[in-house]
């Protein structure tokens, strides 16, 4: 009997982006959003790349989530959580208050922001907030958290510059932490699908992969140029690379 590895990720294509400087990255009826941070400004665009929708005037839109037909952009630079819905823009009312949001996700009731220069991630179970972490390498201790992901009864941490991604319980206890001792420099951008956790690792333009349990399955570390944000739709990586605009597409 012989084990056979599971399929590798290949770079496929690439959808350049022209003067977008990349940050976050989801994907609505087949749209691809785009958080244009240095631009301050959020774009949609089809599946080959083409702008079709501009939201200007938004202060340094950072990881974006797309939740029941609604994008959730977190203003860094403002200090809010946008809600987009075709033409109409509305803040998210919260009662904790953020120094630059870096990230925000949405699962049915439940919110969780990154809240970058206060070390913590911010948790809404739809009736009241509350806030977990400080400053440290400890668990449930961060270093700028960069991208945040509720699955299921979970939330991912990119724990940015220390250099990991925590996992933590719906309340926000610490249940484990991934990626240590992999040499990543500035772990900016998470997903998970549930059978894979996804991590960039923006100085060494990587992308790590690895299983629930934390076992690295792939590093790709060939055509990324300072990557922020990886998600899969419809069987495809998409990449996000700030500095070379461009998103990377890969298939197994």
């Amino acid at each position: 009997m012989t084990s056979c590895s599971p399929p590798s990720w290949e770079s496929s294509s690439s959808i350049f982006l022209n003067d977008i400087t990349p940050i976050g990255l989801g994907v609505l009826d087949d749209q691809i959003w785009i958080s244009d941070g240095d631009n301050n400004r959020v774009m949609t665009l089809d599946m080959s790349g083409e702008i079709l929708k501009t939201y200007d005037e938004i202060e340094r839109p950072m990881h974006l989530d797309i939740s029941d037909g609604k994008a959730y952009i977190p203003s860094y630079g403002s200090d809010d959580i946008l809600i987009i819905r075709g033409d109409d823009i509305d803040t998210l009312s919260v009662d904790v208050e953020f120094e630059a949001p870096a990230a925000v996700s949405v699962s049915g009731t439940h919110i969780a922001i990154a809240d970058f220069y206060n070390n913590r991630i911010a948790i809404s179970d739809g009736s009241s907030w509350k806030s977990v972490g400080k400053k440290g390498k400890g668990p449930v201790e961060f270093s700028y958290p960069t991208d945040v992901q509720i699955f299921e009864d979970k939330i991912y941490v990119a724990d940015a510059y220390n250099n990991r991604i925590q996992v933590l319980d719906i309340e926000g206890n610490h249940l484990q932490t991934i990626g240590e001792d992999q040499g990543m420099n500035a772990a900016t951008g998470i997903y998970t699908d549930g059978v894979e956790i996804y991590i960039t690792d923006f100085e060494h333009d990587r992308v790590l992969i690895f299983d629930m349990e934390g076992k690295v399955l792939q590093i790709i570390d060939q055509g990324l140029n300072k990557p922020t944000d990886v998600l899969l739709h419809n069987g495809k990586m998409y990449v996000t690379n700030y500095k070379g605009k461009y998103i990377s597409i890969y298939e197994k």
